[in-house]
């Protein structure tokens, strides 16, 4: 029994030290196998479905060209892929909130590249095709006309739809679905009419659905790697390297994905094999009698025949010529390497190449330079067995452009061997033509052919692109508009102003090059971008050019027209993210200048535009400041200035603003008058003065006076009846209230206000001149005038005791007023030496800092109380 304990100890001391010796290899095994996973960089792919480029098979794997590639880019640069299946739309999304770090099979296009970061190198070039349901026949763009079209949501084909959609004019219904797969169970279901794919994805599935393809192609892509903006794990630049290395190597796997997703199988079909074995002849002897006898007989026959076969058949050839030559398609045949054997009288007209040439030197030598590179790809594509129709240009020799639209198809032996190939060309130009027309007018100005502001904007954000790519690039903008156009139109007549614009728009390209473009917005206002600039002092020059050449007159309609324009001038700088921000800063300069005077250009700061936010934010203000009660009224006393007694007040408004604290009427009533507040506004002044001068006169038992400004936008028959209210609702002693009105305003509109003046004298309101001396003074008016009082102006009145010509000019006011019987008061009179050489001079009453600064109503009501603003400060301070 002992024996077998101890047996049993040495055993399991065995075992604890194999026990041990097993988790140390299984923990180093774990750290290893930690620290290579440490170093593999972790990278989320978003996949979706657009087999054969990418999608999940039905195992869910990814698979497709693009897995292939990254795949291979991984395992070179030694990271972990983990793939994300999503649908399209959402897929960039993900890559847009930065939980996605690479998504494959991405359409550039400038919109997407301000949201997202590009590889550099093209990965594959793609483009999309229109698909029918059954039985129904497309042609061009413009049949999408009012169907309904199956788009990707989200999609570069959605982009670029829509664009040709306004550029044409067309209005189809687009459908948006979340996956390719869609369109196509749409299509065959027929509830939509057309769907657009990729050509890949097209080609696949052309077999598997009932479906139909057109010629119409639309959005030549390429196709790219993305990354949320800025590439935060900086994958591209392994990437694109890697990729270069793969594209460089024509074993690689790019090069292998290529064949295996996305060429076409080569499906070749056993060959018949011609029956070789020949019925062995019976009966040789009894048949070579025969045939002696007859040989001679059956070869005359023979030759007859051959005739008549040779005659049949040039008369059949004959015929096929003469029908290729009559219809108005060029029809060519060639040998199974392309080579023409022949081209009919049509095609050769096309081509501007006789027969001969076109079948000795080759008809791709007939095709437009630019166009040879996928004429030849469509060839090379035919004889893979790959069909399509394509549209291409002939450059003649006299360098004349043909636009046709090719189609071909091979063309069999009997034993169904590839002999050659047969294709038609038609002429498409008027169609091309039209085409671009549509497309020239949807982005020029139909009156000057200037560019309008679509292509401006186009052009703007590429100017903008290049200068973020290379801050040495600069551009500028110069922003026109003619001065005083309107006066041209009303007085020569819209027709003029139509030429005017054609001459000013001829001239605008006169003075820039090729590589700028000059625009019309509409109406008077044009734009120039100059690009690749090396200051701004050249636009500047260009400006500068363009005033001076203004100078001189247009020639219209045999009259001589001169015009001048006010231009701003503005740069493109790193910050500029929007073409519309550019053309905004241009449009300020412009409205600066034409603050300078005509004909002069500014260029714009930043404070500009800071003014004009600024003027903005007070207009919105100011439409919620009168129903917010910010407006307050002072009053600023009138004196007698012989026995220093208040008779009156002037009612001045003030603006308390909850922010910015009081601002002074200065500043924002000439912006009420253009926002049309000023009649609401001084509806208010009315009402809250003469309620504030009834309580006085009840308080004071004194018929106290007050004096209210007018705008010269209140001067209509609604002031009449305003007036009529605030008369009804409010108790005033005649006479007592008094509307202040400018020279300048009785001048506008003589006759209109002579009785507008009238109406209200007869309410016993008096009327008093403000400003008097500084307008339009016509004395020859004055006293057919309702007037009762004239205001001597505080300019006449500043340094009145030393200044000689201020004391004449007052003087003669004073005595012109007393002769027409009219009073006369004197604004801002600060000191006592003014006070006393008005009083000398027969000035009856004067208002200003001397007597008191304007008060707020309960501080007027106490000066009233205490006789004078001097007495209620002495008494505030004991």
């Amino acid at each position: 029994m002992k024996v077998n304990v101890s047996r049993y100890l040495k055993h399991l001391k065995y075992i604890v030290l194999l026990v041990i010796w097993l988790s140390l290899i299984f923990l180093e095994q774990g750290n290893i196998a930690q620290e290579i996973s440490n170093n593999l960089k972790a990278i989320n792919v978003g996949v979706y479905q657009n087999s054969p480029k990418v999608f999940i098979d039905e195992n869910g794997n990814p698979q497709g060209f693009w897995v292939d590639i990254i795949d291979e880019i991984a395992r070179i640069n030694n990271w972990s892929i983990v793939y994300v299946p999503c649908r399209w739309e959402r897929c960039l999304n993900l890559v847009e909130a930065n939980e996605l770090d690479l998504m494959v099979d991405v359409a550039y296009s400038p919109e997407r590249d301000r949201t997202f970061t590009f590889n550099n190198n093209v990965v594959l070039a793609s483009w999309s095709e229109v698909y029918t349901r059954p039985g129904l026949e497309l042609n061009s763009i413009f049949d999408l006309d009012g169907k309904t079209i199956g788009i990707l949501k989200s999609s570069i084909q959605q982009e670029v739809l829509e664009k040709e959609i306004q550029a044409f004019g067309i209005f189809p219904r687009l459908v948006k679905v979340d996956s390719f797969e869609d369109i196509f169970i749409l299509l065959e279901n027929r509830e939509i009419d057309a769907g657009i794919v990729n050509n890949f994805l097209g080609r696949k599935n052309l077999l598997e659905y009932n479906i139909s393809r057109t010629n119409i192609l639309i959005n030549p892509a390429r196709l790219h790697f993305i990354t949320p903006k800025g590439d935060p794990k900086n994958i591209l630049p392994e990437l694109d390297l890697t990729l270069e290395k793969l594209m460089d190597n024509s074993d690689s796997i790019y090069y292998q994905a290529r064949s295996r997703w996305l060429e076409p199988e080569k499906i070749f079909g056993w060959q018949d094999i011609p029956e070789l074995l020949i019925n062995s002849l019976i009966y040789i002897p009894f048949f070579a009698l025969i045939f002696l006898a007859l040989w001679n007989y059956f070869l005359k026959k023979e030759v007859a025949r051959r005739k008549i076969v040779e005659q049949n058949l040039q008369e059949s050839k004959n015929s096929y010529i003469n029908l290729t030559n009559s219809i108005p398609v060029g029809v060519f045949r060639t040998d199974k390497d392309f080579n023409c054997l022949y081209v009919n009288e049509y095609c050769c007209q096309l081509m501007g190449l006789s027969a001969e040439k076109i079948k000795t030197e080759g008809w791709l030598n007939g095709i437009h330079p630019e166009d040879r590179e996928k004429t030849i790809h469509w060839t090379n594509s035919i004889k893979k067995g790959v069909n399509f129709d394509i549209e291409y240009r002939f450059q003649r020799p006299d360098k004349s452009i043909v636009w046709v639209f090719g189609q071909c198809l091979p063309e069999y032996d009997r034993h169904n061997q590839l002999k050659g190939y047969i294709g038609t060309v038609t002429n498409i130009s008027d169609r091309i033509l039209i085409e671009q027309q549509l497309k020239h007018n949807a982005f020029h100005d139909k009156l000057t052919g200037l560019a309008n502001r679509d292509l401006l904007t186009q052009r703007l954000e590429l100017a903008i692109q290049k200068q973020k790519r290379n801050s040495q690039i600069q551009f500028a903008v110069l922003f026109l508009d003619l001065d005083n156009f309107k006066v041209i139109n009303d007085s020569l007549g819209h027709s003029t102003g139509d030429k005017l614009l054609i001459s000013m728009a001829k001239l605008l390209q006169d003075f820039i090059r090729e590589t700028d473009i000059a625009a019309r917005l509409g109406g008077d206002e044009f734009v120039i971008l100059l690009e690749d600039i090396a200051t701004i002092q050249e636009a500047i020059t260009v400006a500068q050019r363009i005033i001076q050449a203004l100078e001189s007159p247009f020639t219209l309609d045999n009259k001589n027209v001169f015009i001048k324009t006010s231009i701003g001038i503005t740069t493109g700088s790193a910050e500029d993210e929007k073409a519309e921000n550019i053309l905004r800063d241009a449009d300020i300069a412009m409205y600066r200048a034409k603050q300078r005077g005509k004909g002069k250009y500014a260029i714009f700061d930043p404070i500009m535009h800071s003014q004009v936010v600024e003027r903005l934010q007070m207009e919105n203000d100011l439409r919620h400041a009168l129903d917010n009660q910010e407006f307050i009224l002072n009053y600023q006393p009138i004196v007698n200035l012989e026995s220093s007694v208040i008779e009156g007040f002037e009612a001045l408004i003030r603006w308390q603003h909850p922010k910015k604290g009081l601002i002074s009427p200065f500043k924002f009533i000439s912006i009420t008058e253009e926002m049309g507040l000023i009649i609401p506004l001084g509806q208010w002044i009315l009402k809250t003065g003469c309620q504030q001068l009834s309580t006085w006169q009840k308080q004071f038992n004194y018929p106290l006076k007050l004096s209210i400004n007018l705008s010269v936008k209140q001067l209509n028959n609604s002031l009449i009846t305003t007036l009529d209210e605030i008369l009804s609702e409010y108790e005033i002693l005649p006479n007592t209230l008094s509307l202040e009105i400018t020279e300048s305003m009785l001048i506008e509109n003589l006759e209109s206000t002579f009785y507008l003046l009238h109406q209200v004298k007869e309410r016993n309101i008096s009327i008093s001149i403000d400003d008097f001396g500084t307008g339009y003074s016509c004395f020859s008016y004055l006293h057919r005038l309702p007037v009762d009082i004239l205001k001597i102006d505080r300019s006449f009145v500043h340094n009145l005791e030393f200044n000689h010509h201020n004391q004449l000019i007052t003087e003669s006011i004073i005595v012109l007023s007393k002769s027409i019987g009219m009073s006369v008061i004197a604004e801002g009179v600060e000191a006592v030496e003014q006070k006393n050489w008005l009083k000398q001079h027969g000035c009856s009453w004067g208002q200003g800092y001397f007597f008191s600064p304007p008060l707020l109503p309960l501080q007027a009501t106490m000066v009233l109380e205490k006789g004078s603003y001097q007495e209620y400060i002495n008494n505030k301070q004991i």
